[in-house]
């Protein structure tokens, strides 16, 4: 019996956490600010007090007290007086050159700077003309003209326009949203299932409807043609 309360405890807190870290936002999961990142760590620790200590009310009214002060914040931070309050992006490298004092600020020393450039494709430091330390902790970097990738604009090569790639069928269901973004009907898109060898949505992976209008498929039990030794 005690088991299976402390997994019905676990499976809560879970749903509770899991609503609470929506209510924060995207945003704090994949780019983390300063406040995001706090109100994470605070709310993992609230929200797990229920299965320690057996108490649920008052987890649950923190959780949902941090997840409130994070979009509270998070709307503050619309505002322009909070730039100057909040992380602000800072160049620590300038035409080749590394700031030093930008360095001491951020509390970042050579080698974890040298490794951050190599891991953006960068072995010297010359090769960067700026770097910027970004209010996440990410490292962004703009590279001379000369070391960048070469573009098409540079070699003066007329590139066709590539438009958004919709999906019209994902797992077999139609996105009825993404086909009306596109004016485009089922009857539209039954008669190029009919012609990519499927007979209904259902037999279908995945379509997606590119910027020249052709539907792309792939279906269910449509076979990998792996070579031999591939992995």
């Amino acid at each position: 019996m005690d088991f299976l309360v402390y997994v019905s405890r676990c499976i809560v807190v879970l749903i509770f956490s899991w609503f609470s870290v929506r209510l924060i936002g995207r945003k704090s999961i994949s780019q983390l600010t300063s406040y995001d990142f706090t109100a994470l760590m605070v709310l993992a620790n609230v929200a797990a007090e229920p299965l320690v200590y057996k108490v649920t009310t008052k987890a649950f009214i923190g959780t949902v007290t941090i997840a409130v002060m994070a979009v509270i914040i998070g709307r503050l931070s619309l505002n322009k007086w909070f730039y100057n309050f909040d992380v602000k992006p800072e160049i620590i490298i300038v035409n080749g050159k590394i700031d030093r004092q930008a360095m001491r600020r951020n509390r970042m020393n050579l080698p974890f700077l040298l490794s951050l450039l190599r891991l953006q494709g960068y072995a010297k430091v010359s090769d960067v003309e700026f770097a910027i330390i970004e209010p996440d902790g990410n490292l962004s970097v703009i590279p001379t003209s000369q070391n960048r990738p070469v573009t098409p604009s540079d070699l003066n090569i007329d590139t066709q326009y590539e438009g958004l790639t919709l999906p019209l069928i994902i797992d077999g269901e139609i996105q009825y949203n993404n086909l009306k973004f596109a004016k485009l009907d089922t009857k539209w898109l039954q008669q190029e299932i009919v012609k990519q060898g499927a007979q209904k949505a259902e037999d279908i992976f995945l379509a997606e409807l590119d910027s020249t209008g052709n539907l792309n498929v792939d279906l269910f039990n449509e076979p990998l043609n792996k070579k031999p030794g591939m992995f």
